[in-house]
C-alpha cells in the first residue's frame, strides 16, 4: 500500500508540473512588433562592391513580372539595389563570364553593379513577380539597356 501511495503521490507531483509548464508557455505572447534582417550588404551578388551615385537621393522601388520564358534585354545597374522574389524563379547570367545563379521564390538578393551586363530568364512555369529596390540619385536611371 506504501508504494501505491508513493506511486500516486509521484504522478501527481508530475502532472502538477506539467501544467505548470504547459501554464507558462500558454502566458508567453509573441512580441506585438517584431523585425527580422532579410538582407544586408554592401556588394551585389557577383561581389561587386557598392557605391552612391552622386547627387539629390532617390529610393526607387519596382515590381517587376516575367512571364514564362521571358528574358530581360542586356542591362546593367549603377546604383545599388535588392531583388525580392515573390513569386517563381528567375536565371540571372552575365555573358562575358558566364557567371549565372538561380535566384526562387522567397529569396531576396543584392542586384548586380557597375557596367557589367547581365539578363534575367524566368525558367519556370509560372510567372515570375520581383520586387526591387534601388537606392539612386535624380536623373540617374535604375537600369541602363544596350542600344542596337
Amino acid at each position: 500500500m506504501t508504494r501505491i501511495t508513493l506511486t500516486a503521490a509521484a504522478l501527481l507531483l508530475l502532472s502538477c508540473g506539467t501544467q505548470i509548464v504547459f501554464a507558462e508557455q500558454a502566458e508567453q505572447k509573441p512580441e506585438p512588433i517584431s523585425s527580422e534582417v532579410l538582407l544586408q550588404a554592401s556588394s551585389s551578388w557577383k561581389g561587386d562592391q557598392y557605391k552612391y551615385p552622386q547627387g539629390l537621393p532617390l529610393i526607387t522601388v519596382k515590381t517587376i513580372l516575367f512571364q514564362p520564358g521571358a528574358k530581360s534585354k542586356p542591362h546593367s545597374h549603377e546604383i545599388p539595389g535588392a531583388a525580392f522574389i515573390q513569386e517563381g524563379e528567375l536565371l540571372c547570367e552575365v555573358p562575358v563570364t558566364g557567371l549565372a545563379k538561380r535566384f526562387v521564390k522567397g529569396v531576396v538578393l543584392p542586384t548586380t553593379f557597375k557596367n557589367d551586363l547581365h539578363t534575367c530568364e524566368n525558367t519556370g512555369t509560372e510567372v515570375a513577380k520581383v520586387l526591387v529596390f534601388y537606392a539612386g540619385a535624380v536623373g540617374v536611371p535604375t537600369s541602363y539597356y544596350i542600344q542596337k
